[in-house]
């Protein structure tokens, strides 16, 4: 090396930053949400119409605090993987969409981006939310007799049902996912801008906005397809030949004829104030994250 010369940095290409802030977010977002995605789970199951509060007390009281965060090892383990897929399919369908050029996209394009990532990440999630609903839906404690590990869970799911077993739900998980995406990411645009004008074309600098608009964002794409996961819970909850459903649609006319529209909103408080917590951490994680990879 001449003197003088410096080693060239490290430079990190746009999609390999995108995968690795995602994965960040992915993992501050299941922390923060967990025992409220607990109670969502039950909450979903036929049969309970009580509150949020009392089904937490109930929980806590019976099976112990650490039981809101069962279920939690799986998510956890993957949810870097699941969001890094989504913030790195976001970011490719971005730059393609805009030809490689620098600058904002237009909220068509966003909320194509979003599409796109909605519908890849639904390879990644659709194992990990089923395996996630069954160690959440499990009543004994660890220990007790009764009580199945997470890779017990896994093993006695591939024995009985193989590999099309742990992607049971898929149909309707596409569903949920492709949309709520292309909404999730052009309300975040939206909210941001609003709350922090000029953050689209130069970036963020206020936390309490990117908190705001990630929680916003959050909310608002599970409220435009939370029916659709309600069906998705009930669906993934058992195996094909103990589920009383024939598939997502048969689960969803049994579940009107049997308790009627409101069905289709059961958890719905839990899941919006979870959102927020959860998208407001991701979203913060990964622009936090984004920058300190330039």
């Amino acid at each position: 090396m001449e003197p003088g010369m410096e080693p060239a940095a490290l430079q990190l290409s746009e999609s390999v930053r995108d995968f690795v802030a995602g994965g960040i977010g992915g993992a501050c977002g299941v922390i923060a949400g967990q025992p409220l995605d607990t109670i969502r789970i039950r909450q979903q199951q036929p049969g309970y119409s009580g509150g949020a509060a009392l089904l937490a007390r109930s929980i806590v009281a019976v099976e112990g605090l650490r039981s809101l965060f069962r279920g939690m090892g799986f998510p956890l383990c993957t949810a870097a993987m699941q969001n890094a897929v989504v913030f790195q399919s976001y970011g490719i369908a971005a730059r393609h969409l805009t030809g490689g050029q620098q600058g904002s996209l237009s909220l068509l394009q966003v909320t194509c981006a979003g599409c796109f990532a909605g519908a890849v990440q639904t390879a990644v999630i659709v194992p990990v939310d089923l395996l996630k609903i069954r160690m959440q839906l499990q009543t004994a404690v660890r220990g007790a007799p009764g009580y199945i590990g997470p890779l017990a869970l896994l093993g006695s799911v591939l024995r009985a049902e193989g590999l099309r077993g742990l992607y049971r739900g898929t149909t309707i998980t596409c569903i949920r996912d492709l949309p709520s995406h292309g909404v999730y990411f052009a309300v975040y645009e939206i909210t941001r801008e609003l709350l922090e004008p000029g953050s689209r074309a130069n970036g963020s600098s206020n936390a309490a906005a990117l908190w705001a608009a990630g929680g916003i964002a959050g909310s608002v794409s599970w409220l435009s397809v939370y029916p659709f996961d309600v069906v998705k819970t009930r669906v993934q909850a058992a195996a094909a030949a103990q589920s009383p459903y024939r598939g997502w649609v048969d689960c969803a006319r049994q579940s009107l004829a049997n308790e009627g529209r409101d069905v289709f909103f059961k958890g719905l408080s839990t899941t919006l104030a979870r959102a927020f917590l959860v998208n407001g951490a991701i979203f913060s994680a990964y622009e936090l994250a984004h920058k300190c990879l330039l």
